[in-house]
């Protein structure tokens, strides 16, 4: 049977962490209802586990969630868990103690804090995970994942699961898509003969398919928020997106999930059509932000926002709605899944992305780019000084790659990257004044890149 500490026994032996983390985590500014939908994921983990009979499985970000609700499997989310120990930003600690029991500096802040927080008895709520019945991953969005958790499966002596994604490193054409499709939809296949030895059910395809349609509806409303996104002001920022984000990744209670976005959007659309000047403070500053989020670096991204600097795009969270398109059979699904993990902008290859960048930076209207060279996550900060280049060319605008790590403030030069995001702000003011000055002398008005 899965365990997970108690939440009470963790406060008791560390009241004083105990309220230091909320407090940090507190001060995300987080609405009380998207809080209270994380609190409810990590409650019910810790009840799934404890109660008798009910499978656990820990998954890993990008794997298709819906298998396990197919077979009354409990979806355990060990990043997430290590997201809430970011924001309470006692994560370091977490990844310091790893590092002690053998774990390499170099190795994911995510899998350091989780294992970290584990060794050390935490709850989910402060990092901690489950040992769960079994374990599911994928290398769709990180190689690391699947060997994290081929890593916890061996300690633990349970089973695992491996979906492999092939990643294209250079042009694909019809026919290797074909040949990539049908080996991702062979071992879903695979998946579903995995799950029943596991549960000891059949797999339901009418109940697989119900659970899909709501995937997708859920899906479907949390990318029509983007759109919002697009405006001036833009609906929300990026503190506000990446925990936003989770009742979609995750999808461990599609009903609230979809009216949780449900509400939401139809927020957004009265909101804009009566009245967008209250939306959000003016921007002076839209940013584009690539890579993983900096958990415990809520405070940075609000001192971009007092120098007029928002972020109001970033591949991340977009990525995170996987189901774009609604199916009607299985076999549909499958081959739309196949899609969908070989098309996602995180296994693109540099020439994919360098329109899709082009792209997003004319929808949004985009002043700068931030792009996270994230020292836990080299493969997903591989090339970024080829996009950079390549950007500032075709877009005209300033580009700024900031080297720190999404879990680990010990990256997180604090006085250098102020320097470097105090030059790069001077640089979207002097890209606004050369337009300005190029409208009124009857140019084209795009952007001039600054010599630096």
């Amino acid at each position: 049977m899965p365990k997970t500490p108690s939440l009470l026994n963790f406060i008791v032996k560390n009241s004083g962490l105990y309220f230091k983390g909320m407090k940090n985590m507190l001060s995300q500014g987080l609405p009380m209802d998207l809080a209270g939908m994380v609190g409810e994921f990590g409650a019910g983990t810790k009840k799934a586990a404890a109660a008798p009979g009910q499978k656990v499985a820990c998954f890993t970000a990008g794997f298709p969630v819906e298998f396990l609700r197919t077979f009354d499997v409990w979806p355990g989310f060990p990043e997430a868990y290590a997201c809430s120990a970011g924001m309470e930003k006692i994560s370091q600690d977490l990844i310091e103690h790893a590092e002690g029991m053998g774990y390499s500096r170099d190795l994911c802040s995510y899998m350091k804090t989780s294992v970290g927080a584990f060794d050390k008895g935490y709850p989910v709520d402060f990092g901690g995970s489950p040992v769960p019945d079994f374990y599911v991953g994928t290398n769709g969005v990180c190689d690391t994942h699947a060997k994290w958790f081929e890593n916890e499966a061996r300690r633990h002596g349970r089973p695992y699961f491996a979906m492999d994604v092939p990643c294209a490193v250079s042009g694909k054409d019809e026919a290797r898509w074909k040949i990539d499709c049908d080996y991702i939809v062979a071992q879903l296949y695979e998946l579903i003969k995995f799950l029943e030895e596991q549960t000891g059910k059949a797999f339901d395809e009418k109940k697989f398919m119900d659970i899909i349609h709501k995937s997708q509806e859920c899906n479907r409303l949390y990318l029509e928020f983007f759109e919002y996104r697009k405006k001036m002001p833009a609906a929300e920022y990026f503190i506000f997106m990446r925990v936003f984000m989770f009742p979609v990744f995750g999808q461990w209670d599609q009903d609230a999930a979809i009216k949780y976005y449900q509400k939401v959007l139809d927020k957004m659309k009265k909101r804009y059509a009566q009245a967008p000047e209250k939306i959000g403070p003016p921007e002076k500053y839209r940013l584009m932000w690539e890579g993983i989020t900096l958990w415990y670096g809520a405070d940075f991204y609000k001192e971009l926002e007092k120098k007029g600097a928002y972020i109001v795009y970033e591949p991340y969270t977009e990525s995170s709605g996987f189901r774009k398109k609604r199916t009607e059979t299985v076999d549909e699904t499958f081959r739309q899944m196949a899609l969908e993990f070989t098309t996602a902008c995180y296994v693109l290859s540099l020439e994919d992305r360098i329109p899709f960048f082009e792209q997003k930076i004319a929808e949004y209207r985009i002043d700068g780019l931030i792009l996270h060279g994230n020292m836990s996550c080299r493969p997903s900060a591989a090339g970024l000084q080829d996009l950079k280049t390549a950007i500032e060319k075709s877009m005209k605008i300033p580009v700024l790659i900031l080297t720190c790590d999404m879990m680990d403030p010990r990256a997180f030069a604090e006085g250098q990257i102020q320097t470097r995001t105090d030059a790069f702000i001077e640089m979207m003011e002097e890209n606004k004044k050369q337009k300005q000055q190029q409208i009124q002398a009857g140019g084209t008005g795009q952007w001039q890149t600054i010599d630096r």
